[in-house]
């Protein structure tokens, strides 16, 4: 790997551990490589300079049975950018915007998302404001599923309202049939 490989996987490395609140202990010379070229401060946050280095996608969903078409947008979401965070619905917003239960509880679809190999972080969602999550993520881009509801002009402009540049994509799908309600609904599901 070259130095700018490097800085890039580190800056990445720090990216993910503050988003997910986890520590992360750079050696010294890496740590003075990513302040000389002022990517970070003394407390190993990300300068302007160092968070412009990298591209972050954030994408969201139920992901209540994990699908052909799941694994199609996440990889797609993916090559838009560096890192891919996935939200994961609160099972409280599932009953809200879809009426009903999801059939996995929130950690485990979570524990799902973050098994797949595009996914470089999963967290769960607000259970209030989506934005917030926005808001903690600070996103380059929102990909969108092709049958999401989101409105791609709401967010650009809450984002704004919170000084969050950012653009979002609405991604297509080879599979528009398969989703989790239709696999539900069929007998030869039968489970519920």
């Amino acid at each position: 790997m070259n130095e700018t490989e490097r800085i890039k996987s580190l800056i990445k490395d720090i990216y993910l551990s503050k988003v997910l609140g986890v520590a992360l202990n750079l050696n010294i010379n890496d740590k003075k490589l990513l302040l000389q070229n002022n990517f970070i401060d003394e407390e190993l946050n990300l300068t302007r300079e160092g968070r412009e280095k990298i591209k972050v996608v954030l994408a969201g969903g139920v992901f209540d049975i994990i699908h052909p078409g799941h694994v199609y947008f996440l990889r797609k979401a993916k090559e838009l950018g560096d890192l891919l965070i996935v939200v994961v619905a609160r099972d409280v917003n599932v009953v809200k915007f879809k009426g009903v239960q999801p059939i996995h509880a929130e950690k485990l679809r979570l524990e799902l998302v973050s098994a797949v190999r595009y996914v470089d972080a999963a967290i769960l969602g607000d259970e209030n404001d989506l934005m917030i999550t926005v808001e903690k993520i600070r996103p380059d881009i929102v990909a969108l599923g092709y049958d999401q509801i989101h409105d791609e002009k709401w967010i650009i402009s809450e984002a704004q309202k919170r000084g969050i540049s950012l653009q979002t994509v609405r991604l297509d799908s080879p599979y528009p049939n398969i989703k989790s309600r239709n696999i539900k609904n069929d007998p030869r599901f039968g489970l519920f």
